[in-house]
């Protein structure tokens, strides 16, 4: 406390502070790196998805197919039938011209720093949370969805997705140093990750902004250009997503040429798949076409990531919070009509919950209402239209399978002729039960508003049954005694589970997302998604000046003693890697002697 005093008293008290001031300001200005910020932008949204718009007719078949053009895309709202006009299919001979340009771009892109990466996403994030609402509604129009589901399935993944990246990307893409072991101490060993060059995805129609911004994100921020192949039946609204994104590259003083967004049908994703100029193939879509994918990528042997589909589960023990439960399960089967990868096709529920939790779900199954958030009145609308039609007798005969087979459909079951949508694509929200793992709807994805519930009685029967499946992407389990639902997770074989919860490990955006079995292998998301578009190079070079490596004259080429070679060489691995001192002590021993 006196030296306090006397220094408070001191004349060069002043002089101290200045100093100390003056060194943190110093070590500020060393260490601190200036974030570039965001560039507001404005893009104007398409007419078409202003809620109650008018403009075309509504046609009488709702069908992507033009007849007698097939170099044309009809677009339509699912949700109303009325077309959204046609779009042209990208010839083959642009689509290699658009190819050749990335790959061009993508040589100066690969050596901006990250800080002028996280840049662009943070301009492209700062759109996207000021333009939330005419993101959705472009989203709505084009796929049927609602609002709610368009916000939490397209914009909440995306910005999700986004900041995950400006916060943990660079860190995720940092040179990883690696033991170099006993014999390379003298070495620094590392892996160091750099840009695959130009990327494809080919994504699906569930989540149209979504599903393809989110492989621009990474590819971009890992240094690559990326080639993006929408899907025809979401064809409409890939001119403002990619407007989107190549006007954010824009203002930030980067070539648009970047990114590439192609559309058409089997002929243009091939041409995709088969290029030997692309570097890397992302896939989502069903197993049948994830394995042509594959096959026509194993021509230049491009490495691909292929997300296939899953039956997700959900295990439910009579201990669980049904409270909870319960709106979860509902969330995860009427989000946007269940189309959804991780959605929830199979819920299991313990015998002694089932009678309880079968009339819960009756009860809220038939209160849900379909129909189309941008036409019909406010506060009508819980569940959105189908995006494929041709999914109904499918859907349908799935249904009847089982109750043939002894389940009971106590809600819907059939396609819906909506009364002020006669040619919207609708199916009633369906509540299947007593389905057992014979019933060909246990074993199928559906992609529909159709909650099958199954019986179980123990942690192994629950297992059986979960596992009859060939899927396995994500699951589910809800339990009040946390050391079983966590023992029951991890029993599943799945990529993905949750306890008392679903789908919530996409918004942990620092976990990969990805699937086993027919659901496919490889993962986006997370450092692991970032990896896999980057070339993991392994790499070394001499800690010290002075000491390289040496090759010892016993061994140098012309090897004039060829046993003497082989005895010294034995010897090295011995001292290297006995398992005791005293037999790497007897091994530098004898490599001395053979030195002599």
């Amino acid at each position: 406390m006196n030296c306090i005093s006397e220094l408070l008293a001191h004349d060069a008290l002043p002089v101290a502070v200045a100093l100390v001031a003056g060194s943190a300001v110093l070590y500020f200005m060393a260490f601190y790196k200036k974030s570039l910020p965001a560039i507001p932008f404005e893009l104007r949204p398409p007419a078409e998805s202003i809620p109650g718009w008018r403009g075309n007719e509504i046609l009488d078949t709702p069908t992507i197919f033009v007849k007698g053009q097939p170099d044309l895309i009809q677009c339509f709202d699912p949700a109303t039938g009325r077309s959204l006009g046609q779009v042209k299919t990208t010839p083959i001979a642009e689509l290699d011209d658009k190819i050749k340009r990335a790959r061009n771009a993508q040589r100066t892109w690969a050596k901006t720093t990250f800080e002028q990466r996280r840049q662009v996403l943070r301009t492209l994030n700062e759109f996207v949370l000021s333009h939330q609402r005419e993101i959705c509604q472009v989203a709505c129009r084009d796929s049927g969805k609602t609002l709610v589901d368009a916000t939490l399935g397209e914009v909440l993944t995306t910005s999700a997705k986004l900041q995950w990246t400006i916060k943990n990307g660079e860190t995720a893409l940092a040179d990883d140093s690696r033991d170099p072991g006993f014999m390379m101490m003298y070495k620094r060993a590392k892996v160091i990750y750099q840009p695959r060059g130009l990327v494809a995805a080919l994504v699906s129609w569930n989540y149209p902004f979504h599903n393809t911004i989110g492989p621009v994100i990474s590819a971009l921020f890992a240094g690559n250009a990326i080639v993006v192949k929408a899907s025809e039946h979401v064809a409409w609204s890939m001119a403002y997503w990619e407007q989107m994104v190549k006007r954010a590259l824009n203002v930030c003083g980067h070539d648009p040429d970047l990114v590439h967004f192609v559309t058409g049908f089997v002929d243009v994703g091939a041409a995709v798949t088969s290029s030997p100029l692309i570097d890397h193939i992302t896939f989502i879509g069903s197993p049948e076409v994830g394995k042509l994918v594959m096959k026509s990528a194993s021509a230049n042997l491009t490495p691909v990531t292929l997300e296939l589909g899953g039956k997700d589960c959900a295990v439910v023990f009579a201990d669980a919070d049904m409270a909870q439960c319960i709106p979860v399960l509902m969330r995860s089967v009427i989000q946007n009509a269940s189309q959804n990868c991780i959605g929830i096709e199979r819920i299991l529920v313990q015998d002694k919950a089932y009678g309880k939790f079968v009339d819960e779900m009756t009860h809220r199954i038939g209160a849900v209402r379909v129909g189309s958030i941008l036409d019909d009145e406010p506060n009508t609308v819980d569940c959105g239209a189908m995006v494929l039609a041709n999914c109904f007798d499918r859907l349908e005969s799935l249904i009847e399978d089982a109750v043939s087979k002894g389940a009971r459909c106590l809600v819907g079951g059939h396609r819906f002729a909506h009364p002020r949508h006669p040619n919207g694509q609708y199916f009633e929200p369906t509540l299947l039960v007593d389905v057992t793992p014979d019933m060909d709807i246990t074993r199928n994805e559906t992609f529909g508003p159709i909650m099958v519930v199954m019986k179980f009685t123990d942690e192994r029967d629950a297992l059986e049954k979960v596992h009859s499946s060939p899927y396995g992407l994500g699951s589910s389990v809800f339990s009040g005694d946390r050391s079983r639902g966590r023992r029951v997770a991890l029993e599943l074989r799945t990529g993905m589970a949750n306890v008392n919860d679903f789908g919530v490990n996409y918004i942990c955006q620092s976990l990969p997302f990805g699937g086993v079995g027919i659901s496919g292998f490889g993962r986006f998301a997370g450092p692991e998604g970032l990896r896999a578009l980057c070339v993991e190079k392994a790499f070394t070079e001499d800690r010290f000046p002075l000491v390289k490596t040496p090759i010892p004259p016993i061994v140098d080429y012309p090897i004039q003693d060829t046993e003497k070679g082989y005895q010294f060489t034995q010897q090295i691995v011995a001292f290297a890697y006995s398992d005791s001192w005293w037999g790497s002590v007897k091994a530098g021993l004898r490599l001395g002697k053979l030195s002599l």
